[in-house]
């Protein structure tokens, strides 16, 4: 039953991580209103970013990644592709090293930004995908 526990714990919390990245996904609401002050949006994007660094504090949670990542298979290349994605999406919007390679055109950068995006989310998600997959499979045996 305690198994159980923090497994639910451990899922509660990637979805922490999924509503940060949608959070900043969506640029913590400033797209859609502009003229609200910024201020507001820090408050929001703060929490959502501390709601999940704080929570990996947790001893439940902590045990469970140590868990996964000593007995359970790791899509290693759905992490190391998302990791790329994600590096070139801030390369284009930051405007890092080798950024004018993958800008041409300036009204473009947010295209590039987001179609980076896209990937590193799709490789996130068949991570999560996999590992319940994997979770399944052990309940159902």
């Amino acid at each position: 039953m305690a198994e159980h526990s923090n497994l639910y714990k451990f899922w509660i919390w990637t979805i922490f991580w999924w509503l940060m990245l949608f959070g900043r996904g969506i640029s913590w609401g400033r797209d859609f209103f502009p003229e609200v002050p910024r201020f507001y949006y820090k408050i929001i994007a703060s929490f959502l970013i501390l709601l999940p660094i704080l929570t990996i504090f947790l001893p439940t949670i902590r045990q469970e990644i140590v868990r996964r990542y000593k007995f359970e298979k790791i899509p290693v290349w759905h992490i190391f592709l998302a990791f790329l994605f994600l590096g070139i999406a801030d390369i284009a919007e930051h405007h890092r090293i080798g950024h004018q390679f993958l800008v041409i055109t300036r009204e473009r950068k947010d295209l590039i930004e987001e179609l980076m995006e896209i990937p590193c989310l799709l490789c996130l998600a068949l991570t999560t995908f996999y590992m319940q997959k994997n979770e399944q499979k052990k309940e159902n045996l």
